[in-house]
């Protein structure tokens, strides 16, 4: 790699096209993605927050593959994202979203589900799978399983075993503990650390919940109306934040907790 950085876009746009409405016959575009560069440091964890709207998900799918862009670049590695197949892709970034349950195949054993994502050959897949899951704190027995046996908790935990299947080097992880109870929450995040010691894995964490992203980021990016507004090192975002809209966001949790 030339550089430590093994996540990096630049100038990075996405728009989608409004649909006609009743009082007009033109169609407008909104734009999603704006202008973004970031830049994700080996080994780092990058917090992404912003309202419901700004961009953060969309750009999220681009950067996992899941979603194209209109212009700009992606680079994993110093390699440009179009040149990578779906396949050698998936070996370098996994996302992991919000709702576990949904990504989940409801009439597939946990078993399966990760079996199918180890993409070789050479070992024994259902070994290879328990140890997966065991990382993740979760039992052998969870192999013959399905998704709706398992509390919200647990599924976020089978949803991360999957997404190490592949080995990846990025997880990118949207708002991955929103839906859980607190408690769980600091368990799932706490897990998250540790699997980026174990194994070297790089982060890009999507949050409304700021307090979160401060506890787990070495660096924050706030997103609006799809553009970067604010980016820098966690401590400097929530101790001095220097754009309003920052300001807003961080007065807002601070009110909450009051």
């Amino acid at each position: 790699m030339l550089n430590d950085f093994i996540l990096k876009t630049v100038n990075l746009n996405k728009s989608f096209r409004a649909e006609k409405n009743f009082f007009s016959s033109k169609t407008s575009g909104i734009k999603a993605v704006d202008n973004v560069s970031i830049k994700l440091k080996n080994g780092d964890v990058m917090g992404i927050a912003g309202e419901s709207g700004s961009g953060k998900t969309t750009l999220a799918k681009i950067v996992s593959g899941l979603l194209d862009y209109d212009s700009g670049e992606v680079f994993i590695n110093d390699r440009e994202l179009k040149n990578y197949s779906r396949y050698e892709l998936s070996k370098k970034v996994q996302m992991i979203f919000q709702d576990p349950f949904s990504s989940l195949n409801p009439k597939l054993s946990i078993g399966t589900a990760i079996t199918e994502a180890i993409k070789t050959q050479n070992q024994n897949l259902s070994e290879k799978a328990i140890e997966i899951l065991n990382m993740v704190g979760m039992a052998p027995d969870t192999m013959q399983k399905y998704p709706h046996q398992f509390s919200g908790g647990q599924r976020q935990r089978i949803a991360i075993a999957r997404a190490l299947a592949s080995k990846p080097e990025i997880i990118i992880a949207d708002e991955p503990v929103s839906s859980l109870d607190i408690s769980v929450q600091a368990q799932i995040m706490n897990l998250f650390l540790d699997l980026k010691k174990t194994l070297g894995l790089s982060y890009i964490i999507i949050s409304h919940d700021l307090n979160l992203l401060s506890a787990v980021s070495d660096n924050i990016a706030i997103m609006q109306n799809g553009k970067i507004i604010e980016y820098g090192q966690s401590e400097k975002i929530m101790d001095s934040p220097e754009n309003p809209y920052t300001q807003r966001l961080i007065s807002s949790i601070l009110t909450i907790n009051v």
